[in-house]
């Protein structure tokens, strides 16, 4: 029973949010992989994205440059080991316009496309960073606005810090931010939090962070 109208609203909300959180929307871009191999940063969100997969939640990816191609791979073969068949439960893709059709300015058809996005997931994980530009790499902009949408929509926010370039920006600004009391288990999610920026972190070590945090958030 409910005292006030109002706290069916606040009942639906409760039940959305819980709802997204089973949604993890990847943000990733990379040129340079540094200070990784190619070849290692490519396995690393290959199997992370697998055992996302693997642990009943959805993936929601841009396709970003360097990181959308293993995002797939990762989801689609654990799919199909499962014997399942890849549909929009499983992953949502949603590669970005290249070239403006209409009136409107793509880098403003771009933020409303991020924006609709994020709508749906309740947890983003951020990795690397960087793009080509004029010749030179330059951290990712895009990725920027995609880690201001998600804290603004109130989507629980997972930099992976040792990935480098502009996530590790976003990892200090997340820990600086990070406030144990407004989480039911802060204690439990800070140290991890940590651990995925701290050197002495490997790939395979991060991996197993990031799924500990899914399952705790």
């Amino acid at each position: 029973y409910v005292d006030e109208f109002e706290d069916i609203n606040a009942i639906l909300k409760a039940v959305e949010h819980r709802h997204k959180r089973r949604t993890v929307f990847v943000s990733g871009a990379a040129h340079d992989y540094s200070p990784w191999s190619q070849g290692e940063a490519e396995r690393f969100v290959y199997e992370l994205s697998r055992e996302i997969s693997k642990e009943k939640f959805r993936v929601i990816s841009g396709f970003g440059l360097g990181i959308g191609s293993a995002v797939i791979s990762g989801v689609l073969e654990q799919t199909i080991m499962n014997g399942g068949r890849l549909d929009s439960e499983q992953l949502v893709l949603r590669p970005f316009p290249q070239t403006q059709s209409g009136n409107r300015p793509l880098p403003d058809l771009w933020r409303e496309y991020r924006r609709t996005m994020l709508d749906h997931a309740g947890i983003a994980i951020f990795l690397f960073g960087n793009k080509l530009v004029n010749g030179e790499v330059v951290e990712s902009n895009g990725m920027r606005e995609e880690f201001d949408i998600a804290i603004e929509k109130g989507v629980f926010v997972i930099p992976i810090g040792i990935t480098g370039s502009i996530t590790r920006k976003l990892w200090e600004e997340v820990l600086q931010a990070f406030n144990v009391a407004t989480h039911p288990r802060g204690n439990d999610i800070l140290p991890l939090l940590q651990a995925l920026g701290d050197e002495e972190t490997d790939l395979n070590e991060a991996k197993k962070i990031t799924l500990q945090l899914l399952k705790i958030i």
